[in-house]
């Protein structure tokens, strides 16, 4: 199936070829025959590629069915044996050899004496050609080549072919998969033969615009011989005069290979051929485009002669621009219809009132309409009558309900045969809307007076009387449903601070200087009590302009006015505790110029309010912290919020160290920052303490340290001192009582002895313990040279030496692979040697002991652990497992000097790790480590 898919899309790409994609031509002749053409070529993929690769069975047989398919011919070429490795059987029924002969040594032979010489010729050129162009790696080539069958007819091939080199870069073998295309090449031929026939001008171009196919009309239109015309761009040789209003004519080429959509020219445009004539012409061009692929490949250009047809054609022309003004400007929307009741010409009124565009509308069945209300209309023209319809119409397409009134009648051909009809539709929903929408617009009114939340008023300026709703009646507190008063009683309620403020609002707005009446005022209530309203009123006036009534509303704005009056109270109170604030404040724009600074502030800087227009926030920084302040600005207004450490510039030049905070706030509707400074003078004095405090404490560790490396150095000399003085006396016991033992050995008794053995072994273990100390103190002062190690390696090197040296032990050891730590290599080793060598002692008395070294994660830090089923301990004294000649079992039973422990954490202590021990007596002990996972 891979060689199946990757043959269809060498069949995809051979035929999206310029040359025999020409089926997008403007005219019927043309398109009809590429049609047919494209038909036969179409090619077909039946699976995706990847969906096979996952099942190499599969994938096997669809190799077989690849190879047996009668479609094409898969092969492998060996060019050393000249014979094929495989090729489909298939080919036996083309040329008449087996398969079995062309796999043998020379079996070449049999396809290459049935290819003609020249073809051969050809096929060699290619692969020359295509070897130059890729000198390195496998290099494909598309070949065409034409093969004698077994019956003597000549076939066409496409052969596309993978020439495979070896190590030294000869060509060694090649793949290939062909396919016949007789019946394409015919067709080409036929097509080629057809388009040479016709007699307007045909030319086709690749998708850069160069000309691919020039046929005799066009050779005889332009003037241009085809050999000339082949590879040139189009517009270097089809050349038109400009138009009436002098822009420059040209063919639509670019375009069309732009968008994909073919253009006809409505009108003709003037050729200037090669002779330098002038030639009427209409133009259709198209693109040329593959089946499932919008790109074009290029284009097919048709120039038909107009000089014959010309001035009828502008008569004709000139008549249906009238008629077409005529009925594009009429103010009702105008359609034709034939008769199966399709609409064929429409005017842009008509397309308005539907809200299509023509072209969805010419071609429309009218009896497809979800709404046949008009239909009766269009049957009576149809039937030579005239048609009426008025009312309502719904369009399902845009789920809108309009009114219309249509009005058709019939239309007769030369004969007086009915071939269709003509309407008139003129709409009237607009109308209807504001018909309606007034109707609803005094109910609304009607409702409002009875329910509204707010009050209405109703006063007539001539005769001074108001008319007061009954809502408005309980606003202020009164039982009525409604009242009608004057004017005089209304101010009489007013509060005398608001009176005038009234008075004269209302006066201005009746001279006509104002569009609206709008005033805030208080009012007295039934109980006595003034409330806060807002009334809003306008004026209807008469045609000189006088005011002979106002209307207008009035609504209960008490709560409002107190929050604003709360709220005035906690801006004084903030700008107060601004202004109070021990730490510098200022307000800025996005520009970095100042709105607000605090009085703390101004002391800092020495700037005032009055200096608010001329500064920035740049301008209270020292200049070598500005572009650090500058870009933390930035960023709070990214982020939010913003800080640095930075020194503020005053007036007089003095310099104060401060912490700058910048957030963004919000403030009157604009993004600003609020920028606070701190200032950190006392903090930085006292961090200048505290770094000579610091250099102070530096020195005097550096005293100690040096103190403490001599004493390190004299416990050195001391402990080797030691050592050397302990073991003389301790050999010379040994060396006498091995002499005393044997050479005396007839004159003591047998508990004599046993007392000597017991000696000796008690000098072998102060021996031990002199050694076991020696290392603990190498151990402490060591230098740690950490690298990789493979820890599960290096136990399986100590269990394999215990193993050798107790071989008649039955123990089972497990360890995890592949654990690897960052560590000292020897200090790791003398550490796992005994963790190790415990598991392995206290775990004798066990016949089926059992040891587990593994790994596990514990948060952010790996624990290692040396696991046993042996003697265990006693989880009271877990706390003395560590320390030196600490031991929980007698020499009896475990021997020992009780240093290995307290040597191994002193070792994992070193690495920055820590180690802890989990046990049960009789029921073994689990040792827990870490390295501090500095790399692990």
């Amino acid at each position: 199936m891979l060689c199946l898919t990757w043959l269809l899309w060498l069949i995809a790409q051979w035929l999206a070829t310029p040359a025999l994609a020409l089926a997008t031509a403007a005219f019927p002749a043309i398109a009809s025959l590429w049609a047919v053409f494209v038909a036969q070529r179409r090619p077909r993929v039946t699976a995706p590629l990847r969906q096979r690769q996952a099942d190499p069975d599969l994938l096997a047989r669809d190799v077989e069915e690849a190879l047996a398919c009668q479609g094409h011919i898969l092969y492998r070429l060996d060019l050393q044996r000249r014979a094929y490795d495989y090729i489909s059987p298939n080919i036996e029924h083309l040329i008449g050899a087996p398969e079995s002969a062309l796999l043998r040594d020379g079996g070449w032979a049999h396809v290459k004496s049935r290819i003609p010489p020249s073809d051969a010729e050809q096929i060699r050129q290619r692969i020359r050609a295509a070897l130059a162009e890729s000198p390195d790696g496998p290099c494909d080539v598309e070949l065409e080549y034409r093969l004698r069958d077994i019956h003597g007819q000549t076939r066409w091939l496409r052969d596309s072919v993978r020439l495979v080199r070896d190590a030294n870069g000869r060509v060694c073998h090649t793949t290939g998969a062909a396919i016949e295309i007789t019946e394409t090449k015919t067709a080409e031929q036929r097509a080629q033969v057809t388009l040479r026939a016709i007699d307007d001008a045909v030319m086709a171009t690749d998708d850069a615009g160069r000309i691919t196919l020039f046929n005799p009309g066009a050779v005889a239109l332009t003037g241009w011989q085809e050999d000339e015309a082949l590879g040139k761009p189009v517009d270097a040789l089809i050349r038109f005069a400009p138009t009436l209003d002098q822009r420059p004519a040209a063919l639509p080429v670019d375009t069309v290979l732009k968008t994909g959509v073919a253009v006809r020219c409505a009108e003709a445009m003037t050729l200037i051929n090669r002779a330098g004539q002038r030639i009427p012409v209409l133009d259709s061009t198209a693109p040329i485009q593959m089946s499932g692929d919008p790109a074009p490949v290029g284009a097919v250009i048709v120039l038909r002669d107009e000089r014959a047809s010309s001035e009828s054609l502008r008569r004709l022309n000139e008549s249906e621009a009238r008629y077409r003004t005529l009925v594009e400007s009429s103010p009702v929307g105008i359609f034709h219809f034939d008769r199966e009741h399709r609409i064929t010409f429409v005017n842009s009124r008509f397309s308005d009132i539907l809200e299509r565009r023509a072209d969805q509308l010419v071609g429309l069945d009218l009896r497809s309409l979800a709404d046949a209300a008009v239909l009766p209309a269009v049957r009576s023209a149809l039937e030579g009558h005239q048609g009426r319809y008025e009312g309502p119409y719904h369009d399902a397409r845009s789920n809108r309900d309009i009114r219309f009134s249509i009005r058709t009648a019939p239309v007769f051909d030369a004969q007086a045969r009915i071939v269709g009809g003509v309407g008139i539709v003129e709409d009237y929903t607009a109308k209807y809307d504001a018909e309606r929408k007034l109707r609803e617009s005094e109910t609304r009114y009607a409702l409002a007076m009875r329910g509204t939340n707010e009050g209405l008023w109703d006063w007539n300026p001539l005769t001074m009387e108001l008319f007061l709703s009954s809502r408005l009646m309980a606003l202020l507190g009164e039982a009525a449903e409604s009242l009608r008063t004057t004017s005089d009683a209304w101010l009489a309620r007013m509060h005398p601070d608001d009176r005038d403020v009234y008075y004269l609002r209302m006066v201005a707005h009746l001279k006509g200087e104002t569009q609206h009446f709008e005033l805030e005022f208080r009012m007295a209530t039934h109980d006595g009590s003034y409330r806060w309203f807002r009334s809003r009123g306008i004026a209807q006036r008469d045609e000189t302009g006088n005011a002979y009534r106002m209307v207008g509303s009035m609504g209960d704005i008490t709560a409002r006015k107190r929050a604003e009056m709360q709220l005035t109270n906690e801006l004084a109170f903030s700008r107060t505790l601004v202004d109070s604030l021990p730490v510098g404040l200022c307000v800025a724009r996005r520009d970095g110029a100042l709105t607000l600074l605090n009085p703390y502030f101004g002391r800092l800087t020495g700037y005032t309010i009055d200096d608010l227009g001329a500064l920035t926030v740049s301008d209270l920084i020292v200049a070598e912290d500005r572009p650090l302040i500058e870009q933390r600005l930035e960023r709070a207004y990214d982020e939010g919020t913003a800080w640095a450490e930075t020194q503020i510039a005053s007036r007089d030049g003095r310099r104060l160290p401060v912490s700058f905070l910048a957030r963004r706030v919000t403030l009157h509707d604009i993004d600003q920052l609020l920028c606070i400074a701190t200032d950190i003078s006392e903090r930085k004095n006292a961090e200048q303490q505290m770094r000579n405090l610091n250099r102070e404490l530096e020195s005097r560790v550096a005293d100690r340290t040096a103190q403490l490396a001599a004493a390190v150095k004299e416990l050195e000399t001391f402990s080797y001192s030691v050592s050397h003085d302990l073991r003389s006396p301790l050999r010379a016991i040994d060396g006498y009582a091995r002499i005393i033992r044997d050479d005396y050995r007839e004159a003591f008794t047998q508990e004599a002895h046993v007392l000597f053995e017991r000696m000796l072994a008690a000098v072998s273990r102060m021996s031990d313990l002199i050694d076991d100390l020696l290392e603990l103190s190498r151990v402490s002062r060591r230098p740690l040279n950490r690298k990789r190690i493979n820890l599960s390696d290096m136990a399986e090197t100590i269990l394999g030496a215990l193993a050798q040296s107790q071989p008649y032990r039955q123990i089972t050891t497990r360890i995890d692979p592949d654990m690897r730590v960052f560590a000292d290599a020897k200090l790791l080793q003398i550490a796992i040697e005994n963790l190790l060598g415990n598991a392995w002692k206290f775990t004798a008395k066990h016949a089926d002991a059992r040891i587990h070294l593994y790994s596990t994660r514990a948060g952010d830090e790996t624990v290692f652990c040396v696991e046993d089923n042996g003697a265990g301990f006693d989880m009271r004294y877990a706390d003395k497992l560590f320390g030196p000649f600490q031991r929980l079992h007698t020499d009896r039973d475990f021997e020992g000097t009780g240093i290995g422990l307290a040597t191994v954490s002193r070792i994992i202590q070193r690495h920055g790790g820590r180690v802890w021990a989990e046990g049960e007596v009789d029921k073994g002990a689990r040792f827990y480590f870490t390295l501090g996972d500095i790399d692990n």
